[in-house]
């Protein structure tokens, strides 16, 4: 997992951080943007905090097999990784409320975020080579998806890589 920096405040659940972001003030996200440390920044539509990936060479990390990003974005890798295999990973707009509200985001956060859903949800199927629904217990998800890359997996191996259109 490389994660993205980002100057959204931390949720509750996060007092102790994540794996999938590093929290920093909006000073410090653009003295490093300034210094081209990131590979690219983003901003929601409708929020004031922003996301970046840092830049990385395959040197340091090896092999990057696995980048998580939000569909509107992955054009932003495209440059970098144009042999790519995209998972989409959808919601409904009903689980997606219901998660937001869970961990206890206010509701401008949370009809900002759903005011791009319907358009997130057709960015990731136009770019997708396999698209899931999240609408069920997260054991069919994983299962799924697990039986998805171990599919892939072969294809790749056999032809080299897997382009996506």
């Amino acid at each position: 997992m490389h994660p993205t920096w980002t100057t959204r405040p931390r949720r509750p659940d996060e007092t102790d951080g994540t794996v999938e972001h590093r929290f920093v003030t909006d000073t410090l996200f653009d003295e490093l943007e300034a210094t081209g440390f990131f590979l690219g920044a983003v901003a929601l539509p409708g929020l004031p905090y922003r996301y970046a990936l840092p830049k990385v060479t395959l040197r340091e990390v090896g092999p990057i097999d696995t980048v998580m990003a939000r569909a509107p974005f992955i054009d932003h890798f495209a440059r970098y990784f144009p042999d790519r295999l995209v998972y989409e990973i959808e919601d409904t707009i009903e689980r997606a409320r219901a998660r937001l509200v869970e961990r206890g985001s206010d509701e401008h956060e949370i009809e900002a975020r759903l005011a791009g859903h319907r358009a997130e949800v057709e960015a990731g199927r136009a770019i997708a080579s396999r698209s899931f629904v999240n609408d069920g217990p997260l054991d069919a998800l994983v299962t799924a998806i697990t039986g998805a890359l171990h599919a892939d997996e072969s294809a790749i191996a056999w032809r080299g890589v897997v382009r996506t259109a």
